[in-house]
Parts: structure tokens; C-alpha cells; sequence
């Protein structure tokens, strides 16, 4: 560990601090959602020279966040821990939740499953090893499997370009046939017209008249002959063409037919990146993405946007006493009912895990709150029964507008901090935003 001498100069000082800055976001990247934005921040200001002065601000953020996370850790009653570690608990849930949010191929969803299984009973050293393994035998399955993919579509091109290649050669002979044919009739449009006026010269130094029936059948033989010659010629060439067009045709049909199955497999494969295969719903990158344009039309518009973030209530306990098909049904039943019931306007995503978040262009903080609230109560009373026993449920949300110069991740920590406070409040309630809930 680097250690100040108490004579150090202030610029050792500084350099020290912004170094220690510098170890501490890295070291503390991915441990929460609420500092990510603030980290984000910093880091980019790093990026581009930011000294220490200009990020005392990102630095009170910070603080004021953590004290933020350590009073809610305070407020939420912890659980027994078993075994594993604390620290390996933590592992688990975060690898719970990546798999979670993450788009795995169709073909390892069972794995999947199995992995996520194994991660919640969590019943001993054996069993977190079997986790470790089984996870980083499903990255490499899903590793040899996109590699594998990536040779597919390389083949497919290579495939691609050696048929436009042909088709082009053939295209080439085809206009060279052409051309050819063109020259040919020319050719004897020449020969016919010097053997007339050959012809006619031999008329006229011709007296007799048998001597003019020579020369003219003559003449009219090698007429003939020349004629035979070219359309045999000709149809020689057109055979060989139509053989090319034909050729042609038949490529550019096999060529369209691979390309439009490229095109559907690429969809789907694009579908299934940015859909929830749980809920149906949007997933998280597909809510990124409308975040990005909602956003950028609020700053050309100014229109009010509002954002909901929605958490079921109790969902651990959910699974751990009814189990995970329960725990699955209720994330389904929920998507489907916050779809379903959310207005035409109004964009609903899974966040991650048991969170939901919903985008509401053209609505204020206040008009969102009474829209959730009808949602909220309507969900409250759709409850459903597994192995004969009710399963009730809740929701709690936390809810804020774009304002002034947000981005998307500021309105995201503040409708995040209003849906701890409905949770701190008993949860069961929708809240907006406001100044006090950080203090």
C-alpha cells in the first residue's frame, strides 16, 4: 500500500488523492445501481483530464449516495445467512440476476434453468462449487456456439460473394453473346450489300443472257449460303444465352431464397435480443433503447415524460415459501397485467428480476402517480392460487419526470430512491419524487 509522507508537497497530495480516486471507482464499479450513474460520471470526467477540483461535485453526489444505500441496508431487516459467505452469497445473487437479464441462446435456456435452480437452493460447498462449474460451462457452450454462428454467417458470405461473382461472369458472357451477335449481323449486312453491288457491276458488263442467269445464281447461292451460315450462328449464340439467362435466373432465385431465410433468422434472433422470454415483455436493452429516443424527443419537444419504476413486494419470500414456479408465474402474471392495463402511449419493459419500469411520454410526475395508483389497487386484488394455497400480490413504485437538463440516469435514481421510500413506508404505495426523501 502506498503510504503520504506528513511533508508531502500539496501537488504529491493531489496526485495522490486523484490517484486513490481512481482506485476506488474502479473498485467499486458494479456494486450498486445507484452509484453507477455517479461513477459513470466521474469516470468519463477522468477520461477527458478533469482535475480534483472539478469533481468535488461528483464526489458530494457520491457521498451523499452511500449515505443513502447504508440507511436503507439500516431500514431493511436482514436475513439469517447460510452457507455460502456473505461474499459468495453476493456472487450468487449477482449471477443470478445476470443470468436473469442476460439473452442466452435458445438451445441452452434449459441449462439456464438448471444454473438459476442450483443458484437458489444454495445447500452446501458442493453445491457452489457445482454452480462455478456449471456457469463456466455454459459460457463456454454459449462462447463455442456464437463462434460457431459467426462461421455460419461467414460461410453464408463467402457463399454470397462467390454466387454474385459467377452470376457476374455470366452476365459478362451473356453481354459478350450479345455484342458477338450484333457484330455478325453487321458483318453481313456489309456482305450482302458489296455482293449486290457487285452484282451489279456484273450485270452490266454482262450481254448475254445465259451468262446473266449464271451470275445471278451464283450470286444469289453464295446469298444463301451466307444466310444458313448466320442464323445457324445465331441460334448457336441465343441457345447459349437463354442456357446463361436460365443459369442466371436459377442463381438469382437460390440467392433471394438464402437471403430472405437470412433475414427472418436475423429477425428473429434480433426479437428474441430485445424481448423477455419469461414475461413477453420488452427486456432490459429493448428499454434502453426506447429510454434513448423518448429522451432525445423530450429535449426537442419538451413535452412532460414520466418514469415508473415498479418492484413487486415480498417476490424473495414469494419463492422461497410457494417456489420458483410460482415465483415465475407471478413475474408473468404481473407483465401481463401492467401490458395490459397501461395506456396505448406508455412503454413497459422488465427491468431485471422482479422490476419493471414504464416510460409515459405526455405525462407529468402527478398524472403518472394517478395512472400507477389504478394500476397498483388493480393488481392488488389479482392474486392466484399454486398447490391450493393464495399467493396475494403487490406492488410498490417510485415515480419521476424529466426536468430541466436530466438525462435518462437521473431520472432513473430519483424514481429509484421514491420506490425505496414506498418500500421503507410499508410498501403497497406508489411515491413521486421529491427533495425531502434524501434527506
Amino acid at each position: 500500500m502506498e503510504v503520504m509522507s506528513p511533508y508531502a508537497k500539496p501537488a504529491d497530495i493531489e496526485k495522490f488523492l486523484y490517484k486513490l480516486v481512481l482506485q476506488l471507482l474502479i473498485f467499486s464499479q458494479g456494486s450498486h445501481k445507484l452509484l453507477e450513474p455517479h461513477l459513470v460520471t466521474i469516470g468519463g470526467k477522468l477520461r477527458n483530464g478533469a482535475n480534483l477540483n472539478d469533481l468535488v461535485g461528483d464526489l458530494h453526489s457520491v457521498s451523499k449516495t452511500l449515505l443513502h444505500i447504508s440507511k436503507t441496508k439500516q431500514d431493511v431487516k436482514p436475513e439469517t445467512q447460510t452457507y455460502p459467505a456473505a461474499q459468495d452469497d453476493y456472487l450468487l445473487n449477482r449471477l443470478d440476476e445476470l443470468l436473469a437479464e442476460s439473452e442466452v441462446p435458445l438451445r441452452f435456456q434449459q441449462h439456464t434453468t438448471s444454473l438459476r435452480q442450483r443458484i437458489r437452493e444454495r445447500d452446501g460447498e458442493q453445491s457452489y462449487r457445482k454452480v462455478i462449474d456449471s456457469a463456466f460451462s455454459l459460457l463456454l457452450n454459449v462462447r463455442d456456439f456464437t463462434v460457431s454462428e459467426q462461421s455460419g454467417v461467414d460461410a453464408f458470405l463467402s457463399d454470397l460473394s462467390n454466387q454474385l461473382i459467377e452470376i457476374e461472369q455470366q452476365a459478362e458472357i451473356a453481354s459478350e453473346a450479345n455484342r458477338l451477335s450484333i457484330d455478325s449481323r453487321d458483318s453481313l449486312n456489309h456482305s450482302i450489300q458489296r455482293q449486290v453491288h457487285d452484282f451489279q457491276d456484273t450485270m452490266r458488263s454482262v450481254d448475254e443472257l445465259s451468262s446473266v442467269k449464271s451470275k445471278t445464281g451464283e450470286h444469289l447461292d453464295r446469298l444463301l449460303l451466307q444466310l444458313l451460315e448466320h442464323k445457324q450462328q445465331e441460334d448457336a449464340r441465343q441457345q447459349e444465352a437463354q442456357l446463361k439467362i436460365e443459369t442466371m435466373a436459377l442463381k438469382l432465385m437460390e440467392l433471394e431464397s438464402e437471403t430472405e431465410s437470412l433475414r427472418t433468422k436475423l429477425k428473429i434472433e434480433h426479437d428474441r435480443a430485445l424481448g423477455d422470454p419469461l414475461t413477453g415483455l420488452p427486456n432490459r436493452a429493448a428499454y434502453n433503447n426506447r429510454a434513448e429516443m423518448e429522451q432525445n424527443r423530450w429535449r426537442r419537444y419538451r413535452s412532460p415524460l414520466s418514469l415508473v419504476v415498479w418492484d413487486i413486494d415480498y417476490f424473495k419470500r414469494i419463492n422461497d415459501t410457494y417456489g420458483h414456479k410460482a415465483g415465475d408465474k407471478t413475474l408473468t402474471l404481473v407483465g401481463q397485467l401492467l401490458a395490459n392495463n397501461c395506456r396505448e402511449t406508455d412503454f413497459v419493459a422488465r427491468y431485471g428480476g422482479e422490476e419493471f419500469v414504464m416510460l409515459m411520454p405526455n405525462t407529468s410526475a402527478l398524472q403518472a402517480l394517478e395512472v400507477a395508483e389504478h394500476l397498483r389497487k388493480m393488481i392488488q386484488g389479482c392474486g392466484f392460487n399454486s398447490n391450493g394455497e393464495q399467493i396475494d400480490l403487490t406492488l410498490s413504485c417510485g415515480i419521476s419526470a424529466f426536468d430541466n437538463d436530466d438525462t435518462h440516469d437521473d431520472v432513473f435514481v430519483r424514481a429509484d430512491k421514491a420506490l425505496y421510500h414506498s418500500k421503507r413506508l410499508g410498501r403497497n404505495r406508489c411515491t413521486v419524487y421529491a427533495a425531502e426523501i434524501d434527506n
